[in-house]
């Protein structure tokens, strides 16, 4: 699931007497890097191992504190909890309910209940399971760079991480040798990081958001915090010096080194957590080497870095969710707005909060137990109401937002487009899946996935007056081949995919001739080897007497926001009439190669639409009625389809390519 973000997470236990200005540096530098990255990744390309940088500065300080009071015997778990309260709680519940009133007032109804569902378990300490558990990455999902809350999966890793440390490390302390222990520990962290990195290719949103693939941080900053406590060993001026400036450079490495793509997290991760350490430990017995964390602007930034952190995702995803990518100028404004908020929430809650001296039973109320009360009622509410269909919206608002939706309504939800998940011999057999003119039976076979079926209302309007019918059956993620489609698939899809491909097989003998279609970038993208298959199908088919017609694959408009008139109809100044854009060039490749397919073939052919798509290769995301083309990036509306078939009849007639069906 690498979909390019990385939040952080902060938390600290120090007390007067073991505040380091360089640490707050260190989160300087941790929180600087995923701001930027969220702005605009290219900066930072591995900005988002500021999560990591952080578990890191976490793991330490609190696991240092812990030690500490175990060996002077003055460790109380109530205490703790007490502490975690009063550092944690306040900033978060006001961050999560501002953001869900926001969320109700200019999302759409199903937008903002699930921002409502993410509060719930956030106010829980859950985040991270729920969006392991329930975030959608479907065709027609929302971004993840717009859901306000996705960002608090790292304070339940971290929550979660300390339901349980504090109790396992004073019972290592009391019970094991300082050497095992630290061998103990170290082990650990190994381990979360070998496991992340077998987890990752089998379920990479399991490893990215669960507790014990991302913990080898937090255990490796322990670490270094429970070393000096349980050892007598320090560390020599030359070693720090060395320590200091490798973990600097680690940390360097790690920014401009590590990209979203790359399979994180795993052992990567290693690289910026064994950074913090080597700089963490260069300050433990003297002034850090690296002076530039203890200048005040890096002290500063450190020290209001939790409620930056929590306020500058919101912020993101709320503009995303609005108007797309934030340009350069709307970027440095969203920063600013980050900054001043967070000052404000450090000096006015952080601050007054956090010096609290009430008992756990009084604190745990107020802070936590009230709050967090009057706010799970909101979220259900919000959840509730949805569920049983009262209106989150005027009756004139739910009206229009329903005509909109009509417009973009997936391909899959009519009955006369055959997409499925997995196709069955019944549907193979469905007369609702037959279009075209002739009620004889088809001989004509449309067969492909999602960007096949997306071109059932264009080849209706091609068919319809003629004498030509044909049947039409697509399987979703799902290539048209028929060698081995493993290469080509989504470990989800796997089952799915080879299951009907051996139907559909046995259901193409029955039609003369077969047209296909698919998001042929995509399947490229994923091995070089796909053309090269594809045309072994194709060949298959024509060499048995099959007539076939590729259609290439439609333009991809990379900035169409597919919700935009719905969103438009509650967030002020929204524009739905987007620019333009260019056909992609992988796209004008993809289909160069098509081409070539079907000239080296026997009885095969090759259809473009993209020039009516595209005049001069400049696609527009409207009819000239004004009503969408698409329903999201890469798939035709029913209304833009038909439309498209109109134009070509109305242009050209029935298309050389199809017109070979009338022999």
């Amino acid at each position: 699931m690498n979909d390019g973000f990385r939040p952080n997470s902060v938390s600290n236990m120090e007390t007067q007497n073991t505040y380091r200005l360089d640490i707050d540096g260190l989160r300087a530098i941790a929180v600087i890097s995923v701001l930027i990255f969220h702005a605009h990744h290219s900066i930072i390309p591995g900005g988002f191992v500021g999560v990591d940088i952080f578990f890191v500065i976490s793991g330490y300080l609190i696991s240092k504190h812990i030690a500490t009071e175990i060996k002077s015997q003055k460790f109380s778990l109530l205490e703790f909890y007490r502490r975690r309260i009063r550092r944690i709680a306040p900033m978060m519940l006001i961050v999560i309910a501002a953001t869900l009133c926001v969320a109700v007032l200019f999302m759409t109804p199903e937008n903002a209940t699930a921002v409502a569902k993410s509060a719930v378990w956030s106010v829980a300490s859950l985040a991270n399971i729920y969006f392991w558990r329930d975030l959608d990455t479907g065709y027609f999902a929302q971004s993840s760079a717009e859901i306000p809350l996705l960002h608090l999966w790292s304070l339940g890793v971290e929550e979660q991480f300390y339901m349980l440390w504090p109790l396992l490390l004073y019972l290592g302390i009391r019970w094991f040798s300082p050497s095992v222990v630290l061998g103990l520990v170290f082990a650990l962290a190994l381990t979360s990081f070998e496991l992340a990195s077998r987890i990752f290719p089998i379920d990479d949103s399991w490893a990215y958001y669960m507790l014990p693939t991302r913990m080898g941080g937090l255990l490796l900053g322990a670490l270094a915090g429970i070393t000096p406590v349980m050892t007598s060993w320090r560390m020599p001026p030359w070693l720090a010096w060395v320590s200091g400036w490798a973990g600097a450079g680690l940390l360097g490495l790690s920014f401009w080194g590590i990209n979203a793509e790359q399979p994180f997290p795993g052992w990567l991760a290693l690289l910026p957590a064994a950074g913090a350490v080597l700089l963490i430990a260069a300050g433990e017995n003297g002034p850090n080497p690296v002076i530039g964390l203890t200048c005040k602007p890096m002290v500063f930034m450190g020290r209001i870095s939790y409620s930056a952190y929590l306020w500058h995702w919101p912020f993101f995803a709320f503009f995303r969710y609005g108007y797309g990518e934030p340009s350069l100028m709307a970027g440095i404004m969203l920063l600013s707005a980050t900054l001043l908020l967070a000052y404000l929430s450090f000096r006015f809650i952080e601050q007054p909060t956090r010096t609290s001296t009430s008992t756990f039973s009084v604190l745990a109320f107020r802070q936590f137990l009230a709050p967090a009360t009057a706010l799970l009622t909101l979220a259900l509410c919000v959840v509730y109401a949805n569920r049983i269909g009262l209106p989150l919206g005027s009756e004139n608002y739910l009206n229009k937002l329903t005509e909109v939706r009509e417009l973009i309504r997936p391909t899959f939800t009519f009955d006369w487009i055959c997409q499925k998940q997995r196709i069955s011999p019944v549907d193979l057999s469905d007369s609702r899946c037959v279009l075209g003119a002739s009620q004889e039976p088809p001989k004509i076979l449309l067969w492909g996935d999602s960007n096949a079926a997306h071109y059932v209302p264009m080849l209706n309007e091609i068919f319809k007056n003629s004498e030509i019918s044909f049947r039409n059956i697509a399987v979703g993620a799902c290539p048209p081949l028929l060698l081995d489609q493993t290469p080509y698939l989504e470990a989800r899809r796997l089952n799915d995919c080879i299951a009907s491909t051996k139907l559909i097989k046995d259901e193409i003998e029955k039609y003369s001739t077969v047209i296909v279609s698919a998001a042929w970038t995509s399947y490229q993208a994923r091995s070089d080897k796909f053309i090269s298959d594809f045309e072994s199908t194709v060949k298959i088919m024509s060499e048995s007497g099959k007539r076939v017609i590729i259609i290439g694959r439609t333009p991809t408009l990379k900035q169409h926001d597919s919700r935009c008139q719905e969103k438009s109809l509650k967030i002020p100044f929204k524009e739905c009439h987007e620019n333009a854009e260019e056909i992609p060039r992988e796209v004008i490749q993809i289909n160069n190669h098509l081409r070539s397919i079907a000239d080296r073939a026997i009885n095969s052919y090759y259809f473009d639409a993209n020039s009516y798509l595209c005049p001069n290769k400049i696609c527009e995301r409207y009819t000239s009625s004004g009503l969408p083309r698409y329903i999201d990036a890469s798939h035709l509306s029913v209304t833009g389809s038909t439309e498209l078939g109109k134009l070509i009849i109305k242009t050209e007639g029935m298309p050389s390519a199809f017109r070979q069906t009338l022999k």
